[in-house]
């Protein structure tokens, strides 16, 4: 069965061809996040699905509970190169780092693969 994160790459990967997917893993607390740690990949087809990025995302021994990824482009269109990922990954660490609502910009999945999103808590 097809879950939110599958369907997603499928509709990414149509409408974008080859991309880079900046991905930030999250511990997902009460009312907040707290970022664990961060990669990226070159994503060239949609043919991955949930449990094999999961996989992948365990094999980071993080205790994650939330992974959001920021498809991202070269000028020309198509994946970054290494050097050019390393910088927009960066990037995207301080602006969620100084302002968590910044996941909302990429997509956010719990670890069911579900598609979620965070919401301002009234204080």
């Amino acid at each position: 069965m097809a879950v939110d994160f599958d369907r997603w790459i499928e509709s990414q990967f149509a409408a974008s061809g080859p991309f880079t997917a900046l991905i930030i893993l999250v511990k997902i607390e009460s009312t907040t996040i707290r970022p664990l740690g961060s990669s990226y990949a070159t994503v060239i087809g949609s043919d991955l699905r949930w449990a094999g990025m999961r996989r992948l995302l365990d094999g980071s021994k993080l205790p994650w509970s939330g992974m959001a990824i920021f498809p991202t482009f070269s000028d020309a269109g198509g994946p970054l190169a290494d050097e050019g990922a390393r910088r927009r990954l960066a990037e995207v660490q301080k602006r969620v780092i100084a302002d968590h609502a910044a996941i909302n910009e990429g997509f956010f999945f719990d670890r069911l693969g579900r598609m979620i999103r965070l919401e301002e808590v009234a204080s």
